[in-house]
Parts: C-alpha cells; sequence; structure tokens
C-alpha cells in the first residue's frame, strides 16, 4: 500500500457532484483515485484526488448485514466504516438516503461497502449508481433490477449496448418502478501511460489467470505471481504499470475483508478523553483502550500531537478501534 500526502494535492474533487471542493473532508472508508508524484518507499505525494462513491439512493431493504439500495445489494461487512450520524445500521429506515463507498461486483450487481453515510433528503441533488446495461430498449435499460428511463438524453458521442459498464445520474424522488436518468456516462478509464499504477476493485472480466479486467480496467498478468483460484467478482489489488490502456501487473493480491488492520490514520491529536480512552484524529473517533504503543506510552498522548493510528472499526461501525499507534 502507498501512503500518499494530500496536504500537496493541487485539487480534493467529488467528480459527481459538479466537481465539489472536498479539502479537508476526505473520511475514513472513501474510495478515491489518486495521482500523484512517483514514491519514495512506500510515500508519495497526491497531485489530484478524485471522490467517487458507488451509489446514492433511498434504502428499500434492511438485514443484519445487507441493505438494498437502488436495486443494488450493499453488503456490510466488519471492515464498513459508518458516518457519525449512523449508530449501525438499526438506525437505518426504508426510505432513508443513503450513500455508499466501495468496491462494486457488477457482474452480481453487489457493491462491498467500505463506507456508508446517512444524508438528508435536501443535501441530496441526485441519486446515482454504476453498473452493466442490460435489457436495452428505444428508450430504457436495466442496472440489476432497476428499471431506468433515458429518454432522448443520450448525448451523440455515447452508444449505448447491453454490457456497457456506466454511471448514471437519476432524479433524486422516492417514487417507486422506473427511474429518470439526468446524466448517463460511460465508465471512464485511465488511459495515460504510467510507469507506476495501482488499482483495487473487483474482477469484472475474466479470460483468464493472467488476463482480467479489475473495475473495467484491462490487466495483463501474465509476469506476475497470481493467488490460485482466481475468479470473477473476486476482489483484489493490482500494482505494475499502465501500457496503452492495459495495467500490466507486477503484483497481484487477493483482498481479505477482515485484515485487522485495514484502516489508518494520521494527523494531529485533538478531543483527548483520558476517562473515555478516546481522541480524534481527522474527524474520526479513535478507541485507545487496547492499543499499543511506538515510540513512546500512553502518557504521551496530548491534543496537537501528530500520530499514525492502526486499527479495526468497532462494532458499531461508527470508531476506530487502535491496535497500534506511533508517534511521528
Amino acid at each position: 500500500a502507498i501512503r500518499f500526502d494530500d496536504s500537496k494535492a493541487s485539487s480534493i474533487l467529488d467528480i459527481d457532484d459538479d466537481n465539489t471542493d472536498l479539502r479537508g473532508q476526505l473520511k475514513l472508508g472513501m474510495v478515491v483515485r489518486v495521482k500523484g508524484k512517483p514514491k519514495i518507499g512506500t510515500s508519495a505525494d497526491a497531485e489530484t484526488i478524485e471522490v467517487r462513491s458507488e451509489l446514492l439512493g433511498p434504502v428499500s431493504r434492511i438485514d443484519a448485514t445487507t441493505l438494498t439500495v437502488l436495486g443494488q445489494t450493499v453488503k456490510v461487512t466488519a471492515t464498513t466504516f459508518l458516518g457519525d450520524e449512523l449508530a449501525g445500521l438499526a438506525s437505518l429506515a426504508p426510505n432513508d438516503i443513503v450513500e455508499v463507498h466501495g468496491f462494486v461486483d457488477s457482474v452480481n450487481n453487489v457493491i462491498t461497502a467500505t463506507r456508508i453515510e446517512r444524508k438528508t433528503p435536501a443535501s441530496v441533488k441526485a441519486f446515482k449508481l454504476q453498473g452493466h446495461i442490460r435489457a436495452l430498449t428505444a428508450t430504457t435499460f436495466q442496472i440489476g433490477d432497476l428499471v431506468i428511463s433515458f429518454a432522448s438524453l443520450i448525448p451523440s458521442s455515447l452508444i449505448l449496448t447491453n454490457g456497457l459498464m456506466v454511471r448514471v445520474r437519476l432524479e433524486a424522488t422516492l417514487n417507486a418502478g422506473a427511474r429518470k436518468a439526468r446524466k448517463i456516462r460511460a465508465v471512464e478509464l485511465e488511459l495515460q501511460d504510467r510507469d507506476e499504477a495501482e488499482v483495487e476493485g473487483t474482477i469484472t472480466a475474466f479470460t483468464s489467470s493472467s488476463q482480467f479486467s479489475v473495475n473495467g480496467l484491462a490487466v495483463d498478468a501474465s509476469g506476475a505471481t497470481v493467488p490460485p483460484g482466481l475468479k470473477l467478482g473476486d476482489r483484489i489489488e493490482v500494482e505494475g504499470k499502465l501500457v496503452n490502456g492495459v495495467l500490466v501487473a507486477k503484483k497481484v493480491e487477493l483482498e481479505v475483508e477482515n485484515d485487522p488492520l485495514k484502516f489508518e490514520l494520521h494527523g494531529t491529536l485533538s478531543n483527548l478523553n483520558t476517562s473515555a480512552r478516546t481522541f480524534e484524529v481527522r474527524g474520526v473517533t479513535v478507541d485507545f483502550s487496547a492499543a499499543q504503543f511506538n515510540n513512546g506510552t500512553q502518557t504521551n498522548l496530548r491534543d496537537a500531537v501528530r500520530v499514525e493510528v492502526k486499527g479495526v472499526v468497532s462494532a458499531g461501525g461508527t470508531r476506530l478501534k487502535a491496535t497500534r499507534i506511533s508517534f511521528e
């Protein structure tokens, strides 16, 4: 994994929300696209950061480990971080509007969530989702079980076909049945040659263990060691270089959803509470009751100290339970 310094980035934008500036608003569990300078060791300076949540819309079904949103299944795991406005999935109700960050299995229309936030209706300009087109007609298509009406909305530069992966913005209404599209675009892939590139996501097309696609990006893994049994829908991380629109892999790893060190924070400590044994870093509440310390001890904790925190998501999904804290 590469640690990017976002303080050097010229822009941090939500590209699905009219390029809204999100500087200072990155949150644990968001999935982002980063362009940066060559790495030194495991660190690099970010030049631009694009934030792309995968799904935004009303909840229609809730159970212990999944949600249904706009006809798509959202899988909640031990590494799913919940926004401060949520006290576990039990605090959600049908028709609540949620924004989901995560990894899309567009073959099965399943999103493994890394972050879920509840939104106020007034703050939502449009619903959105991503997936493969199916059941295309002259005026409608489906993503999963959701019927989307597009009428004459399609720009001349975009030709819709069954199987095409698209991102769609929908009218933000709670009506049942078909949804009306406001904007449709094909999923954009990185085509510029780069000596270093990395992608994490699900295998969306699979020819063999050496030729497959991740989130629609073609991967040539013929020169890399590949985990045995790799298959369609697996979540993986690939490192390599981009050549003519293909990620030539030098490293392929199968991602483990319950990785105990999945989350890592770097920043300035604030709101230290020694009684509750918590503090905050970048707006995230950290429980340090079971943490090990490097380069210091618990007595060195105080507001304004810079720390690195590694840990796991708490049982409620709203805070980070620290396993290791290092002083920077």
